[in-house]
């Protein structure tokens, strides 16, 4: 950081403005993309991987013969792309034509797992797997190394823009070199519907519907000029929603179709130019120009769907259930993915940004109105437009293969991660914004952690049965954070205090297992498969830990039994940090490191708990809890805001180790991480009701 830069003589409020006012104007909203999605072939299964079982895709394919499976993928900035490989049997990776890695004869017998960190350069790559048929099986899985990890690939050009990995008939001999113009000139499947067609079999779509259900077709094309046009069909026929036959006037600009049409007949349409002659193209009402696809289309449906609405955020029921857009062709779909990595999507970091940010829209109401409003209104977008999707998610989850691509942690739901610190965010939000359906939300996160989440015989949580194998039977001083929050506000939801009780429960179950007593701080994770706690003192862990025991004391009546031994722990933790704070007023990645570096969102959330515990008299003796807090403020802003409303200093998510020096020296600081944003705008609102 440019230390000219810093905000160190600025204002609480100036610096927060600065930071709310650069992530506004970055994030301030975005849309979902929509893709062709063919489920044959190959696709992402539930494990978010791609599963390509050659010999059941080519079952005609000879001992011997090879198989490409071609995808690309798109980089922001040169990097490394981490990649599983579970092969079936020898599987070559070349990226950009380049041979990277491959299987060996161990990983091939026990089909067993190898990552491999394979080149990205900036913009578009092609990857390519040569896998060959042997005896011993044909074919693997590849993509994510672990669970839950929502990236994909695209297919070649030669398909129209979809998400997917194409593969080639098999061949008998190897290519001699591995480049696009090598491999345009195979065969390759899944196959594409017939594009030049002027007719729609929506039997094909639709292959176990009867002929007499109906089905809903929409459309659009652009008229180049104010012009009269024919419009033929032997559908029914709405014009931009109203009913029309024959010639039609209409405006320049882009106009829907609806066609309401019976299974069994097969759809005829065209549109010409009634004076000059001439066919107006069809284009997909939202994949547009550059996509082949044409129509998007509804069904079955038992009777003519009266009053159908034309929108694509939700499934609708048709008469095989719930269901979404069709294709031409089989098997094929319109899609959903969400591309923009902080609008609209769910996961925990960006729970406590949102946190920060409507904390900081109340302390602005007064301060800077306009700005406030501005806050209010990008929450509302964020949060009702990840409500609104959560039907689709859910749906995309159940019919195509597993793993989404919008809300892809609530619909892996497995771990407290998923779901309670946005689900806390999310109920803090609507306290005084208005949201609408998210109950549905809040009911789900409610009972996976008050109902699924596993537990120790005590009724502790602790991580077993995830998709992220290296997390199994271990329990994470974070996972405070991912449920006391949300508990504390689902008490107040649900007008209860067995949520409560259940937070106060997993303090001193944490603490059996995590509190060193020596040092008054908590080890970073216990491991059941050793029965040892690691023993790290990692700052955001405690950060953590004793902002959610904050979190709780606001709430928790002061007659109830158990608030007397939670003040003492969050007295003993804040002894613990407090004489860890360095001059500057920082404190450190590793918190009793002196020499791991100075990091930015464990030195905001013990800033948040140290105004807290002086604002509600928690402390015996306050002041020096108070000049902590003015310190670990002061040290923000001189080391982690600048000027333009960068934050600087914050560690990106952890894995764990025993080992101090992964924490300092592999687990690095990242700019503009969203784990520091939201609770560094929440210290400098304590540390403003602190005067």
């Amino acid at each position: 950081m440019d230390r000219a830069k810093s905000m160190a003589n600025a204002s609480e409020f100036q610096s927060a403005k600065a930071i709310v006012e650069r992530y506004l104007s970055l994030h301030a909203d975005g849309s979902y993309t929509y893709r062709p999605f063919m489920k044959k072939g190959i696709y992402r299964r539930h494990d978010y991987r791609y599963h390509a079982d050659l010999q059941q895709l080519l079952p005609s394919a000879k001992l011997g013969t090879f198989s490409y499976l071609w995808g690309t993928y798109e980089a922001a900035d040169a990097t490394t792309l981490r990649f599983a490989l579970i092969p079936y049997g020898p599987v070559k990776i070349h990226v950009n034509g380049v041979l990277e890695a491959g299987s060996d004869i161990f990983s091939e017998r026990y089909r067993s797992k190898q990552i491999f960190d394979l080149p990205m350069k900036k913009g578009n790559n092609e990857l390519v797997l040569v896998c060959e048929n042997t005896s011993g099986g044909f074919g693997c899985e590849f993509g994510t190394w672990v669970g839950k990890l929502d990236y994909y690939f695209l297919m070649p050009p030669i398909y129209p823009c979809m998400e997917g990995v194409c593969y080639s008939e098999p061949q008998e001999t190897l290519l001699d070199s591995v480049n696009a113009d090598a491999l345009k000139a195979l065969s390759w499947l899944p196959r594409l519907p017939d594009f030049s067609a002027d007719k729609l079999d929506l039997t094909e779509v639709f292959p176990r519907a009867s002929d007499d259900e109906w089905a809903v077709v929409t459309t659009s094309f652009t008229a180049p000029k104010p012009m009269w046009c024919n419009l033929r069909s032997n559908a029914e026929l709405a014009l931009d929603g109203q009913s029309v036959s024959g010639s039609v006037e209409v405006k320049s600009g882009s106009h829907s179709l609806t066609l309401f049409a019976r299974i069994g007949e097969t759809v005829q349409l065209s549109i010409t130019d009634a004076k000059q002659g001439g066919c107006l193209s069809l284009t997909h009402p939202l994949l547009g120009l550059d996509c082949a696809y044409r129509f998007a289309i509804a069904g079955p449906f038992v009777v003519r769907p009266e009053g159908f609405t034309i929108q694509f955020t939700k499934p609708f029921s048709t008469s095989n259930g719930l269901d979404f857009w069709h294709l031409e062709g089989g098997d094929t779909y319109l899609r959903m993915y969400n591309d923009n990595a902080l609008f609209g999507h769910w996961n925990y970091p960006l729970g406590v940004t949102l946190y920060g940010l409507v904390e900081t829209e109340r302390m602005f109401k007064d301060l800077d109105p306009e700005l406030a409003v501005q806050i209010h209104a990008y929450l509302k977008r964020h949060l009702q437009i990840s409500i609104d999707t959560y039907e689709y998610a859910m749906w995309d989850k159940d019919a195509l293969g597993g793993a989404t691509a919008v809300h892809h942690l609530m619909t892996s739901l497995d771990s407290l991660d998923d779901c309670g610190s946005f689900g806390s965010t999310l109920l803090e939000i609507a306290k005084d914004h208005d949201l609408t359906g998210y109950e549905t939300l809040i009911e789900a996160v409610g009972v996976h952690i008050s109902k699924t989440q596993p537990r120790l015989a005590d009724g502790t949580f602790f991580r077993t049965g995830l998709m992220h194998e290296f997390h199994e039977n271990t329990m994470w001083v974070d996972d405070l954070y991912m449920s006391v929050p949300f508990l504390c506000r689902y008490a107040a939801y649900l007008g209860s205090d067995e949520p409560l009780e259940d937070a106060a429960r997993q303090f001193f179950g944490f603490a059996k297992y995590l509190y060193m007593q020596d040092q008054q701080l908590m080890s970073h994770v216990y491991d059941f498969d050793r029965n040892i706690a690691t023993g790290i003192p990692w700052g955001r862990g405690n950060g953590w830990a004793l902002f959610s025991l904050s979190e709780l004391l606001l709430v928790l009546a002061q007659s109830h039994p158990k608030r007397e031994a939670l003040l003492a722990l969050f007295r003993n933790l804040s002894s613990g940090c407090l004489r860890l704070q360095d001059e500057m007023g920082m404190f450190h990645q590793v918190l009793d490191m002196q020499e791991s570096y100075q990091e930015s969102s464990c030195t905001a959330m013990f800033a948040c708990a140290f105004s807290r515990g002086v604002r509600n008299g928690w402390y015996e003796e306050g002041e020096p809890y108070r000049q902590g807090c003015i310190k670990a403020c002061e040290g923000l802003k001189k080391m982690a805001i600048d000027s333009d409303g960068h934050v600087w200093g914050v560690c990106r998510g952890s894995e764990f180790s025993c080992s101090k020096h992964y924490y300092a020296e592999q687990l690095l600081p990242r700019l503009d991480d969203t784990h520091g944003i939201g609770i560094i705008l929440l210290a400098l609102c304590e540390r403003m009701k602190l005067d």
